[in-house]
């Protein structure tokens, strides 16, 4: 694992020679700590001792010798060197879940697994709800929820590594079904300090803030792009960063504003951290579909996995906050 040559390690955080010696458990501690954006709080989701988890996490720093999580009066956010780890923590993460799952399909317990790929946004507004009031619609199957950007979904499902996404990618291919669930309109995000308005608010005036949106291909971005360019306003983006951490980041500083869905900012709209305005004039619509390859796993689910996928949409329609039409 190699980290940028601006992740420079201090005193308090040399590493130490020979092999790096990373465990699970940390880069589990290390992510709910980012996910929560609280050290009390992850250690009471994990069921450890508040100083338990603090020492896994110091120790994952001291072996990798830098500094992964900064300290602020709210809770702790991660460096810019955490937010490189925590990219791979994620996929490791997520792979020996799916190496536990094969293994124990192996040994002959007859259940099937699904693995559905889930964006952001949908995770933060439901994706408990998935994995516990839902999950009792598959009988015999096995859940297992991956969650990335709609166009990672993507190329996850073409490499064979999802059995289906739920995704907000504009288009497929012939390999995939695509069946349209809702539309859903998005929100400019800002800092609770530096904008205390929270009425709608026009396209034009929204691209007209400092922007920090994610890499061009994003759905967001792709769509912010379209609406600009038919408008003929001019766009610019201050900052074009690769996560969706790093976008709330320059948001909770004051130096940017952005555009994305409501679910996107959840926790940090719920804890009054975040202000999001809903745009209009035009609205920045985006379309979530099921995307099964054809030739794999879900399509074989028939009627169950259709109810299954339904009741999420229905769900999402329901959830507080994100403005959605039900298709």
């Amino acid at each position: 694992m190699q980290l940028p040559a601006k992740c420079i390690s201090n005193s308090s955080t040399r590493p130490r020679r020979g092999r790096l010696a990373i465990n699970l458990k940390q880069l589990i501690y290390f992510q709910k700590a980012l996910e929560t954006g609280n050290i009390t709080q992850a250690a009471a989701e994990l069921h450890v001792a508040q100083t338990a988890l603090g020492i896994q996490i110091r120790n994952l720093e001291s072996e990798l010798g830098v500094p992964l999580l900064e300290r602020h009066s709210r809770g702790v956010r991660a460096t810019p060197c955490g937010d490189v780890l925590s990219q791979y923590a994620e996929e490791i993460i997520s792979r020996v879940e799916q190496a536990k799952r094969a293994v124990r399909e192996r040994a002959g317990s007859g259940t099937k697994t699904i693995t559905l790929g889930l964006t952001p946004s949908i995770v933060r507004l439901v994706g408990d709800e998935i994995l516990t009031d839902l999950s009792h619609m598959l009988p015999g199957v096995s859940l297992a929820v991956v969650e990335d950007f709609s166009i990672v979904l993507m190329r996850q499902l073409e490499r064979g590594e999802l059995s289906c996404a739920l995704t907000f990618a504009q288009h497929t291919d012939p390999r995939f079904t695509r069946r349209a669930l809702l539309e859903e309109e998005l929100f400019l995000i800002t800092a609770n300090e530096t904008d205390g308005d929270t009425g709608e608010i026009t396209f034009r005036d929204a691209i007209a803030h400092e922007l920090a949106l994610c890499a061009e291909r994003d759905v967001v971005t792709m769509s912010v792009t379209e609406i600009a360019t038919r408008l003929g306003v001019p766009l610019q983006v201050a900052y074009q960063v690769q996560s969706l951490r790093a976008v709330k980041n320059l948001v909770a500083k004051g130096v940017a504003a952005t555009i994305m869905p409501y679910g996107a900012a959840e926790g940090e709209l719920r804890k009054g951290e975040f202000i999001a305005r809903h745009i209009v004039s035009p609205a920045i619509v985006r379309t979530l579909a099921i995307v099964i390859p054809r030739d794999r796993g879900a399509a074989g689910l028939g009627p169950e996995f259709d109810a299954f996928i339904d009741a999420v949409a229905d769900r999402l329609h329901a959830a507080r906050g994100p403005v959605t039409r039900r298709l």
